[in-house]
Formats: structure tokens, sequence, C-alpha cells
């Protein structure tokens, strides 16, 4: 077997060099530090890594000013320190920038004897954010302390004065990532040798594989934590980067599909076909509120597709249909409802499709009691979290209550289309299935 590696970019090698070109811009021209308590000043708000510096003086300014920090102006030595926590940011921050360019060059060049090095490179790109995330916390621990404010987890998070913004917590995201998997992707051998799509045959898993269960971990505890992060550490100002954060996890059970084989393009462009066909009937029902066939189709990838791709399914449509109806702090929520709803669907119907084609009132019966008591039970919940004004148990009866008709006409609608569409569209997808070889 030959060893020789691809050449040229034209490889998975190019994700890493991505990654690198990513974390440059971040590092050299996006807002990592959001100031709250200026938004509504005249003041900027957000800064980048090069003015730390110019949020002092705004700090100091707004103080002046008589604005929300009710503190005394920040003497000469308290300056001094915080100037040279900044100086410290900058310099790490052109170092790190120099190593990214190398990496780039090195991954381009060498591919996996370059693993190492790149890894250690994306290693020291985790870090850096977290050293600012540390930074910022001993500011709000300090400024909480002058004011005479508790250092409560709420008052260090939502209500903080100096919050990052989504872009240092997603270069350690993609940092921690590549550490992880930048061996594999600069091993271009196997693209080397062309090695041939094999295809295999469609089995019924009976039993909870390790994608499931790592769906299953997800599920409860993955993108929960991920949702809830972004209320209290991004005070729900990057929902965005949340969604895009839950379709990365969801995508991960779905991918382990590939692990024995080659994937092609045909098994992805199905779930985007129908992760399409969600958005685009949300779109035509727009006029009828909770009136709409997204819940019934992810349902569908989920019987038809497997658990993993009717969750990835319900997350992407969940995604792409808020461009058109608006994104907002609900839409992680959406995300994770219609995903629940298409992974359960796939588990509870697994290898027993030909009873839910004979009894078609089974199926529905599952539609309307998943949208009822799942997605009407989480978006109440999720308005509550987001726009409530105190977690409380009336708050979410009261929520609950209000809500019921709204869910009661989304249960009937998705048990309709489930009526209609279910097995022409499964017949189709049992035919592209069968014919292609895929998933």
């Amino acid at each position: 077997m030959q060893n020789e590696q691809a050449t040229g970019v034209d490889t998975k090698a190019m994700i890493p060099i991505f990654c690198c070109g990513f974390m440059i811009v971040i590092e050299l021209f996006l807002p990592w530090i959001s100031m709250p308590v200026l938004k509504y000043s005249n003041l900027p708000s957000t800064y980048n890594l090069w003015n730390f510096s110019k949020c002092v003086d705004n700090i100091q300014e707004s103080i002046h000013l008589g604005g929300k920090l009710p503190i005394e102006l920040l003497t000469v030595a308290e300056i001094g320190r915080t100037s040279q926590w900044i100086k410290g940011f900058q310099v790490a921050a052109i170092f790190l920038t120099v190593l990214l360019f190398a990496a780039v060059v090195a991954t381009y060049r060498w591919k996996k004897k370059s693993a190492l090095y790149v890894r250690i490179i994306f290693l020291l790109s985790a870090i850096l954010p977290i050293m600012v995330f540390i930074g910022s916390m001993l500011g709000n621990t300090f400024l909480n302390e002058r004011i005479g404010r508790e250092n409560t987890f709420i008052n260090l998070t939502i209500h903080s004065y100096i919050q990052l913004t989504a872009f240092p917590y997603a270069q350690l995201i993609l940092g921690v990532v590549m550490v992880v998997t930048a061996g594999k992707l600069l091993d271009t051998q196997f693209e080397y040798e062309a090695s041939m799509y094999m295809q295999r045959s469609v089995q019924e898993d009976k039993k909870l594989g390790k994608r499931t269960k790592a769906t299953i971990f997800l599920i409860l505890i993955g993108i929960p934590c991920l949702i809830f992060f972004g209320i209290f550490f991004l005070n729900d100002r990057s929902e965005s980067f949340i969604a895009l954060c839950i379709i990365g996890l969801a995508m991960i059970p779905f991918c382990m599909i590939f692990e024995d084989r080659k994937p092609q393009a045909r098994e992805i462009l199905l779930i985007a076909v129908m992760s399409a066909i969600a958005v685009v009937g949300r779109m035509a029902f727009f006029m009828l509120p909770q009136f709409k066939p997204v819940t019934a189709i992810v349902i569908i990838a989920g019987i038809s597709l497997g658990a993993e791709a009717g969750f990835l399914t319900g997350a992407v449509a969940g995604f792409v249909s808020n461009f058109f109806f608006g994104q907002g702090p609900w839409t992680p929520w959406q995300m994770f409802a219609f995903g629940i709803i298409g992974f359960l669907a796939g588990i509870i119907f697994r290898g027993n499709r030909a009873k839910y084609k004979k009894n078609k009132g089974l199926l529905c019966l599952y539609g309307g009691v998943a949208t009822l008591g799942i997605y009407g039970f989480l978006m109440d919940t999720s308005s509550v979290v987001v726009f409530g004004t105190g977690f409380t148990r009336e708050a979410l009866l009261a929520m609950y209550v209000s809500g019921l008709p709204f869910n009661i006409v989304h249960a009937i609608s998705t048990m309709v289309f489930l009526l209609f569409l279910a097995e022409p569209m499964d017949r189709k997808l049992e035919r592209i299935k069968k014919k292609y070889g895929i998933l």
C-alpha cells in the first residue's frame, strides 16, 4: 500500500486551512468584547482585540457622564493593571496570528507530517479565548465589588458589565475540534489511493447503535447545555451562532454513518431536499398561523431515513425557515423541538414501517401527541425563559394555557399532513434508497 499523500489543496486538508483563515479574521477584525452598559449611549459597545484600551476609556467616560455604572472613576493603578492585561492579549494574538499563517503553509505543503504542529497551533488558538474569558470574569468581579453588588452567577453572566461576543467562543470550539480531528483530516493517503465507493445494503438496525446513543447524549445533555450557554453567556445576542452549533452537533451522529465507507453527495443531498421541502412547506402556509407541514415532513424523514437524519432535518429546517420568518432567541428552541420529534419518530417506528403504512392512525396519533407535547411544551417554556420576567410556576402555567389553542391547531395540522403525505413520500424515498443504495 502506498503512503503518498494527496497534493495541492483539493483535499479534506482544506478544512484546517479554512479554520486557520477564519481564526485569523476573528483575531484581526472581529469584536471580542461587548459592553451592554454602553449599548444605549453614544459610545461603542463592542471592541476587538486591538481597541480593548478604548473600552476602558469609554467606561471612564460613561462613569463621568453619569452612565449606568454607579462607581467612582478608576484609579491610575487600576487602569495600569488593566492595560497590562490588554497588552498581553494583544501580544498573544499577534504571535498566534503569525503561527496560524505558518500552519496554513505547513498544511498545504506537508499534510500529515505537519499534524503535530497544526494541533499545537489550534490548542494555542483555543487557549487565547479562555484567557480573555478569565480576564472578563475578573473585570466583572472587580466592578461588582466596587459597586457593592453580589458576585452571583446571574450577575456574572446575563447581567454582567463585560461580556464576550460569539466570535471568541467560535474560535474556542474550532480550536478544540481541530485538535481532535487534525490528524485524520491531514491524512490524505486514502484520497490519493482513490478508494472506490462500496455500496452496502440497507439493514434495519434493531438495536440502539452508537450513532443513536450519541444522538441521545446530544439531545439530553449537549444541546440543552448549548442553549442555556447562549442564554447566560451570550445573553441571547447570538442566536445564529447557537443555531449553527446545534446543526454542527446534529451532523456528528449523521456523519458517523460514513465511518466505514466513502460518502456520496446524493446521500447528503437527500437530507438537504427533505429540509428544503419542510422550509418551502412552512412558507407556503404562512397565511395560516400554526397550520404548517414542517413537523409532518420531519417525522417522515425520521422514519424513512433514520433517527439521526430526522434530527438533522428538523434542526436545519427550523434554522433555514427562520431566515424568512425571523431569527431570534426562539430559533435554537425550534430547531431542538423539531429535531427531537424527527429523532423519536425514527426510534419508535424503527423496523415497523409496514405497521404504520397499514395503520395510518398510529402515525397520525404520534404526530399529534409529539407536536402538542414536545414542540408546544418546549416553545412555551422557551417563551417564559426568553421573554418572561421570572421563571415561576405561575408564569409557566399562564404560558401553557395561553398557548394551548395554537398548539392544538399545530397538532391537528401535523396529523392532517401525515395522513395525506406520509405514504406517498415514504414510497418515493424507499425507491430512491433502493435504486442508489444510500443511507
